[in-house]
C-alpha cells in the first residue's frame, strides 16, 4: 500500500511539473506584445471630451518690416490639458528681438490678469518657457486658463503687438496611468501622458529630456512629430533643423 501511494504521489508531481513547464513553454511561443521603442514616433491623442480653446496665431499690423514669428506650443483646436499644478508654459520665438515680451495668464472669472510678465530683451531665438512655480502661481482642476504671449513693438500703441495665445486646464491624473508612470523613464512618460492627451506634459518631459541631452537629435525629432500634428510647423521645422 505504501509503494503504491509513493507512486502515486511521484505520478502526480511528475505531471505537476509537465504543465508548469508546458505553461511556461506555451507563454514563450505566444505572441508579445510589440513596446515602443525609444526612437518610435510619438503620437498625440486630443482628449475625448473636447474642452473648448485653441490656439490664436500671432497677428500684426502697422510694421513692414520683418517681424519675428511667436507662437505658443498649444493644441491648435481644443484646450490643451495638464495634470500639474505648476506646469511649465513654453513657446516658441523664430529669431532674436530687440522688443519686451509680455506673457499673461487669465481666467475667465477674474478681471485682472492672474499673472503678467514682463522679458525684458535681447531675447535670443528658439524653445522659451515660463515656470508657474517661478512666480509661485497654480491652476485649479477644471477652470479653463487662457495665456498668451505678446512682442510689444510700441509701448504707446498695443494694438502693434505680436501677440498668439492657447488655452490650458488642469486635469486630475488617472489611475492607470500613475500606476504605469511609476516605472516610466523620461521618453516612456512623454509618450505615456500624449497618449492620454496630456499635451502640456508630454511636451514638458520631451523638453526637459532636450534640455539634458541638447544634442541628441533624436529626441528634437520627436518633439518635432508632436508639434507637427497640432499644425506648430515653424517651432517643429526649428527642432529638425537643429544640429
Amino acid at each position: 500500500m505504501r509503494d503504491g501511494a509513493r507512486r502515486d504521489r511521484q505520478r502526480i508531481i511528475g505531471l505537476t511539473l509537465v504543465w508548469l513547464v508546458c505553461g511556461i513553454l506555451w507563454g514563450y511561443c505566444l505572441p508579445q506584445p510589440a513596446e515602443a521603442q525609444p526612437d518610435d514616433p510619438i503620437i498625440y491623442k486630443p482628449p475625448k471630451r473636447g474642452a473648448p480653446g485653441g490656439r490664436e496665431g500671432a497677428g500684426t499690423r502697422g510694421f513692414r518690416e520683418s517681424l519675428p514669428t511667436l507662437a505658443v506650443l498649444a493644441p491648435k483646436d481644443h484646450t490643451g490639458l495638464t495634470v500639474q499644478e505648476q506646469p511649465g508654459l513654453y513657446w516658441y520665438l523664430s529669431q532674436e528681438t530687440r522688443d519686451p515680451v509680455e506673457v499673461i495668464l487669465t481666467d475667465r472669472q477674474s478681471v485682472k490678469p492672474l499673472l503678467a510678465i514682463r522679458l525684458n530683451p535681447p531675447l535670443q531665438p528658439g524653445m522659451q518657457r515660463v515656470r508657474l512655480a517661478d512666480y509661485n502661481m497654480h491652476l485649479a482642476p477644471g477652470v479653463l486658463y487662457k495665456w498668451s504671449v505678446s512682442l510689444v513693438r510700441d509701448e504707446a500703441q498695443r494694438s502693434y503687438d505680436v501677440r498668439t495665445a492657447g488655452t490650458i486646464e488642469r486635469t486630475e491624473l488617472p489611475n492607470e496611468l500613475r500606476k504605469q508612470l511609476v516605472q516610466a523613464n523620461k521618453i516612456t512618460s512623454a509618450r505615456l501622458y500624449a497618449t492620454a492627451g496630456l499635451w502640456y506634459d508630454a511636451i514638458a518631459a520631451l523638453s526637459e529630456l532636450i534640455d539634458t541631452r541638447p544634442q541628441d537629435t533624436t529626441l528634437r525629432q520627436q518633439r518635432a512629430t508632436v508639434l507637427e500634428q497640432e499644425g506648430l510647423t515653424a517651432a517643429a521645422a526649428y527642432d529638425r533643423q537643429r544640429k
